[in-house]
């Protein structure tokens, strides 16, 4: 896992208040087959958003993440669950032992050139891999101005696209050959490796939207917990805040839907 995902160390208690939990029938879905003991597999779990839920369905948890401080929050979320405070890429874990894998808005920070081939190596055949996240309408007047505000305190900032969420979806099923090209697709991050067409099959992409109004104030509450907004100097995070604003209130408000995300294949048993 990258050490820039060590930047939410300064913030737990406020990320953990502010991100958005996942949808009980997205994780219904991932955890399909599975029942009360089923030994499964988080990977940068945070603050236990999701690590929560699938200790609620009775699941025996073994969960990774870098961060002390997002992991003692998790562990008062699921105090049942086995946590690794380490990078998924250097945790010692025993080949073949998981029935499921989950990752909830993490697996970015993973190298994908030793990521996708882990995680297979890690489940049982034909386990379930699950990945969250949340995405939305980035089309449109009001989200080109708030891209502009990001521009103007950070120039070189790598810009994500403007997309539909029916064109991300669309996209991502067209990649569907390809987990890691899905989630980078989905994700807007260079995840993709040719290899991991031989490691999944079956990928599936599920959404669940939620319509959301939100004042500025509420906005750059989540802003703050981002790593962007983290690795900017104090002059970066006041102009970005005023621009944001400005903005916001202009338009009335924030109001938009925010789509629950979810992909799922299967670990491709290994050939005899």
């Amino acid at each position: 896992m990258s050490e820039r995902g060590l930047l939410f160390e300064t913030i737990a208690e406020d990320y953990d208040r502010v991100r958005p939990d996942y949808p009980g029938e997205l994780v219904d879905i991932a955890c399909a087959g599975l029942g009360p003991g089923s030994g499964v597999l988080e990977i940068g779990c945070g603050t236990g958003k999701l690590t929560r839920d699938l200790a609620a369905r009775g699941l025996r948890i073994e969960a990774v993440d870098p961060g002390e401080g997002m992991v003692a929050v998790a562990r008062r979320a699921a105090p049942q669950a086995t946590f690794h405070i380490a990078r998924f890429e250097d945790v010692d874990l025993p080949a073949g032992s998981f029935e499921a894998a989950f990752s909830a808005t993490a697996f970015h920070w993973v190298d994908p050139r030793l990521g996708w081939a882990k995680v297979a190596r890690l489940l049982r055949p034909d386990g379930t891999f699950a990945l969250f996240g949340h995405i939305a309408d980035s089309t449109g007047p009001l989200h080109d101005k708030l891209r502009a505000a990001w521009r103007e305190v950070q120039p070189g900032r790598r810009e994500w696209p403007s997309r539909t969420v029916d064109e991300l979806v669309d996209g991502a099923r067209a990649r569907a050959d390809n987990l890691s090209e899905v989630w980078a697709w989905l994700t807007h991050h260079d995840l993709a490796v040719p290899g991991a067409a031989e490691l999944f099959d079956g990928v599936r992409v599920e959404t669940s939207p939620r319509e959301i109004e939100e004042t500025a104030d509420e906005v750059l509450e989540h802003i703050r917990t981002t790593s962007s907004y983290l690795e900017l100097d104090e002059d970066g995070r006041e102009r970005l805040e005023q621009r944001h604003r400005e903005v916001i209130d202009a338009a009335g408000g924030f109001r938009a839907t925010i789509y629950a995300l979810l992909v799922t294949a299967r670990a491709v048993p290994a050939a005899p």
